[in-house]
């Protein structure tokens, strides 16, 4: 059977801890907090016994409320950000605009990622994963990259035609400007 101990220190902290009374001792099974204020304290015990119904399957004879509206930070990591909305959106501009037709994932995703942030190639990938989560290897990059000039007149007829049809002005010359 698990119970709950409340220890009080001379700083006015409380430590609360599940443990069991195992051939007459006191067998610590988890330590869930340190707190310093009532509220903490509250959520510390709503903790403990989510941990006591969770492991033993007893009933609680009051009140049960779950810990899942509770996030103790002390006990949290920050493992990263992914900006997966920011290339959703991206993605679906370019399906709109009628890039998914030139069938290079890794193109699509590099030009995603310079669009979010500008760096080299080889660091763009590096990016992608850590802004995306999207691993792609560098050997696809060198094996891919030398097939991507042949894609240059089908990426501008698609250019072209997306601008006509939803700007209205004179496309007799077209300018644009690549960094590489």
């Amino acid at each position: 059977m698990y119970k709950i101990r409340e220890i009080s220190y001379s700083s006015n902290a409380i430590s609360i801890q599940v443990y069991q009374i195992i051939n007459r001792k006191r067998v610590i099974v988890r330590h869930v907090g340190t707190a310093h204020n009532e509220k903490e304290k509250s959520d510390l015990l709503i903790l403990a016994n989510d941990f006591i119904a969770k492991a033993s399957k007893q009933l609680i004879l009051f009140e049960n409320i779950q810990s899942s509206t509770i996030l103790n930070l002390n006990q949290t990591e920050f493992i990263g950000v992914y900006f997966s909305f920011f290339h959703d959106l991206i993605s679906k501009l370019i399906i709109q605009i009628g890039f998914d037709k030139v069938k290079q994932i890794l193109l699509i995703d590099l030009v995603i990622m310079r669009i979010m942030e500008p760096a080299s190639k080889l660091r763009s990938i590096e990016l992608i994963e850590e802004y995306f989560g999207i691993r792609h290897r560098r050997q696809n990059y060198y094996e891919s990259a030398k097939d991507w000039l042949s894609l240059k007149t089908k990426v501008e007829s698609i250019v072209v035609d997306f601008a006509k049809k939803h700007y209205e002005f004179c496309y007799d010359i077209l300018f644009y400007d690549v960094t590489t």
